[in-house]
């Protein structure tokens, strides 16, 4: 049996209507839901939730940024993950020498770094495909015989 997934549902807080997890404003009595009872039911909250066995809402920051900080291949959440500690140490420059926020710093650094590596290589091999394509494209379109090259084409 094939069932098709149904969104989240949630209740109004005003008059208890069930509604949906993607809306705004009760389709019963019109009210506005908060975000926050929204966002306490969205998928990345349950991802959360399965991951840290608690919701999004309830992590401390510094393990928000090492959430971000371990995300590879993406250059935006490491980044976040060093702007959180970077304020954070700013704000009071003794959590530079704790391990709470050393973690985040590291790992989001070392994720920045070897994501700009296989970058570097990937755009690398990227360039050498999309230039053999090119010749290829280039020889198909003025008759060159595979095996032979251009000094040997005469016309």
């Amino acid at each position: 049996m094939n069932r098709e997934r149904l969104p989240a549902m949630l209740r109004c807080p005003h008059c208890g209507f069930p509604i949906s997890a993607q809306t705004t404003t009760c389709e019963n009595c019109r009210s506005f839901i908060p975000m926050a009872d929204v966002a306490a039911n969205s998928s990345v909250n349950r991802l959360m939730s399965l991951l840290f066995g608690r919701q999004l809402a309830s992590l401390s920051l510094p393990d928000v940024a090492r959430v971000l900080a371990w995300i590879p291949l993406v250059i935006g959440p490491p980044v976040a993950s060093l702007a959180i500690v970077s304020i954070k140490v700013a704000q009071d420059p003794a959590r530079l020498h704790q391990r709470e926020w050393q973690g985040p710093a590291l790992i989001a650094a070392l994720n920045i770094a070897l994501s700009l590596v296989v970058w570097h290589y990937a755009a690398q091999e990227l360039g050498d495909l999309a230039r053999s394509i090119g010749t290829g494209l280039a020889d198909f379109i003025h008759g060159v015989r595979p095996g032979t090259t251009r000094r040997d084409f005469s016309i």
